[in-house]
């Protein structure tokens, strides 16, 4: 069973990964990319499969996730109290802006 809302470790050696899920929302993941030719190895940081960056260690890609994350939280929790004020005050129906069909 995955492991939700903490870091879980995936893969070994040059296949390593780390994963982190909030509320099947988000699913944010790093992943080690090895050294290849001139290029040092690296940690390439993503949320719902958008790059967030690469980055030189394991903790500061994940801290970087964190900090995204924390940050597209609150502005969904701040809509999300819109969305709730709203709808209270509308009896409890999502108010609609006039959606009216577009004319050929």
């Amino acid at each position: 069973m995955r492991t939700r809302a903490k870091w879980s470790r995936w893969g070994w050696g040059r296949g390593e990964g780390y994963s982190l899920e909030i509320g099947g929302t988000f699913r944010c993941s790093v992943v080690l990319k090895p050294a290849s030719g001139d290029e040092p190895g690296s940690y390439s940081a993503s949320i719902n499969a958008v790059e967030c960056g690469r980055y030189l260690d394991r903790e500061s890609a994940m801290r970087a996730v964190e900090q995204r994350l924390e940050s597209d939280m609150a502005r969904i929790l701040r809509d999300w109290t819109v969305y709730q004020a709203l709808k209270a005050l509308n009896g409890d129906e999502v108010p609609r802006l006039a959606l009216n069909p577009r004319k050929p």
